[in-house]
């Protein structure tokens, strides 16, 4: 787990890159705070950088930016790649000889036997950039659901890129103005980040999850999406989804350094510790957040840690604390964020870092593979809904969409669009009120059009697995793949998520939604499947006790309207425009209202106060 960057220059421009791409280092040194390497080609017109943390191979020969024997081939590589060993053997076999142990080698040897098709065969989080000396081009990939950033930007100059905004933020000619249309999304319902490959600024980019880019003198040649969700194929049993827990547990447990794990006392977190502790003998160190002693959350993630004897500590929520972390999540990321559940990760992965533990395991993903939240009950109500009337689709569709209530206008898109449209719906309803009618028309819906994107390779008919594979792509980004990277590589923390690992993924999408969510809509029953596969891991009044999720009893709204009020106070005081896209009088009159009332179901005004204080304290505004 690392940061990587790297800068390509067009034909005839003459740039020094050692000292850009030394800035790149230093700003994402969080990320890799183990050793620094900084490799340009002969001709100095391609550059890589890398800031290590290391887990595999702890010596100098595991460092980075890496080489072939020839050095026709160099590599930067931020992630794990969980099945190196199996790929290691059969590059051997095809005469592959290795001086480390280390996965980045074993993707160097995979380029060199397999090309481009080396994708098909990985099983990791990872973003890389590989330049091949021979082609003279940059292959840059992101792993399949993006649990590892990658972001870029077109300049005159040539091409940057690294793992945080901030780093290309810190080079020439980067078009820093607002995205206009990126922020607006983050007043679309439950958008608590820009969806990707969107970014809050004109010049900045991201790589899609599951997508891969070619560089070629200076430019972006080509990008293409290699990962099509599948279904695994064949009924899928509870026995099945528990080995295929198992496997991605055991293979994340292999490291050359200590491995810990969040445990919150819920079904996910405390199934994952349960089986780690079967795969080594030292006792597992466990670390959870809570309001006070007295929360929930706590109580359930002792009994857990009592049960099976790990090393637990447990952490108290402060608010004054919480947003020194809340504006220095900011300026890592780079751009507006808002999700409280963030600080309380950074939180852990601070102390975490403190007790020299480097990897830890998490439980994201589960809630979102397997329908745990409690909305799934009405969602699967309406997808069985959606089922029997079906044959009304194409009358639906005559209708004016933008008036429908939800069950209508899921039943007039079509299949793949349906979530899509309800966010154009979002987008009519609350744009008008904040945004300035001279800018409204110039806006598109890029929630809208990512939604429409993913959703029509959705693997299954129905509407609430259209809407879960949204949210794990999209929609939940904030809560699962962002939230396995930012908070802990702040931290210089590697965080691994089980629930993620692309086979469990294929597992969970061949399960129907009726073994994830009974018909009777017992909320104690959701991920009724995988409660079921992990039945003897995880004591009884736990497996079936109420959903409440990390953070639960540290309410959002809670906080803004009490210990963060004077803060939002401020920054509403005199709103920032964006550059014409807000109107300011608006956003006084929203946060007013939000502080007599709350938020009342939505997060627009939660939202822009983190918008607010990215455009306030950003130097560039």
């Amino acid at each position: 787990m690392c940061g990587l960057g790297g800068i390509v220059l067009k034909p005839g421009v003459e740039l020094n890159i050692r000292p850009l791409l030394g800035r790149i280092n230093k700003i994402q040194n969080h990320r890799g705070p183990d050793g620094q390497g900084v490799w340009l080609n002969d001709e100095d017109a391609v550059g890589l950088c890398h800031s290590r943390l290391a887990i595999l191979d702890l010596s100098e020969s595991g460092k980075q930016p890496m080489h072939s024997p020839d050095r026709q081939i160099s590599i930067v590589f931020n992630g794990e790649i969980y099945n190196w060993g199996e790929l290691r053997v059969e590059l051997e076999s095809l005469g592959s000889v290795f001086n480390t142990q280390t996965d980045t080698e074993v993707l160097i040897e995979s380029y060199r036997h397999w090309g481009r098709e080396m994708l098909d065969r990985l099983r990791g989080m990872y973003a890389f950039a590989l330049f091949d000396a021979r082609e003279r081009l940059v292959f840059c990939a992101r792993d399949h659901v993006g649990k590892k950033p990658f972001v870029y930007s077109e300049m005159p100059w040539g091409i940057a890129f690294a793992s945080e905004i901030p780093a290309i933020l810190s080079l020439p000619n980067c078009d820093k103005r607002p995205n206009h249309s990126a922020l607006a999304s983050m007043l679309l319902h439950n958008m608590h980040h820009i969806p990707d490959p969107h970014t809050a600024y004109v010049g900045i980019k991201r790589l899609r999850p599951g997508h891969a880019m070619l560089v070629r003198e200076g430019r972006v040649d080509k990008i293409w999406r290699y990962w099509v969700p599948k279904p695994a194929s064949g009924p899928v049993t509870a026995r099945d989804v528990r080995e295929k827990l198992e496997e991605a547990v055991r293979l994340r447990m292999f490291a050359d350094v200590p491995v810990g794990a969040l445990l919150s006392g819920g079904v996910d977190s405390s199934a994952i510790v349960a089986l780690m502790t079967r795969f080594t003998k030292d006792p597992i160190r466990t670390y959870a957040l809570g309001f006070d002693k007295d929360d929930e959350d706590l109580r359930r993630a002792r009994q857990m840690a009592d049960i099976l004897g790990t090393h637990h500590k447990e952490f108290y929520f402060d608010p004054a604390r919480q947003w020194e972390i809340f504006q220095l999540m900011q300026a890592t990321y780079g751009e507006p964020i808002m999700l409280l559940p963030l600080l309380h990760t950074h939180e852990l992965c601070g102390a975490i870092h403190q007790d020299g533990v480097k990897v830890v395991l998490a439980g994201h993903g589960a809630d979102e593979l397997f329908y745990g939240y409690t909305g799934h009950v009405q969602t699967a109500r309406l997808s069985r809904w959606l089922r029997r009337l079906e044959w009304l689709a194409p009358l639906m569709r005559q209708a004016p969409i933008d008036f429908l209530p939800r069950a209508a206008v899921a039943l007039a898109a079509p299949r793949g669009q349906r979530k899509a449209a309800l966010y154009r719906g979002y987008g009519k309803k609350s744009w008008p009120s904040l945004v300035n009618p001279e800018v409204l028309p110039t806006l598109i819906n890029v929630a809208a059009q990512e939604m429409e994107f993913w959703g029509v390779l959705t693997p299954s008919h129905d509407y609430i697995d259209e809407s879960n594979f949204i949210g794990l792509m999209i929609e939940n980004s904030h809560s699962v793949t962002i939230a396995t990277d930012l908070p802990a590589m702040m931290s210089g923390v590697e965080m691994r998520a089980p629930f993620l690992d692309q086979q469990m993924v294929s597992t969970a999408f061949a399960v129907p939604f009726d073994e994830k969510v009974p018909k009777d809509g017992d909320l104690s029953r959701l991920k009724l499947i995988l409660k079921r596969a992990v039945s003897d891991l995880v004591p009884e009044n736990l497996l079936y006790a109420p959903k409440r999720g990390f953070g639960y009893g540290i309410p959002q709204d809670n906080l803004l309207r009490g210990a963060w009020c004077s803060f939002g106070d401020k920054l509403f005081a005199s709103p920032h425009s964006a550059d014409g896209l807000f109107q300011p009088q608006s956003l006084k009159a929203s946060w007013e209202n939000f502080k007599m009332h709350g938020s009342q179901g939505s997060n627009v005004v939660p939202n822009m106060f983190a918008i607010q204080y990215w455009l306030q304290s950003n130097k560039e505004f």
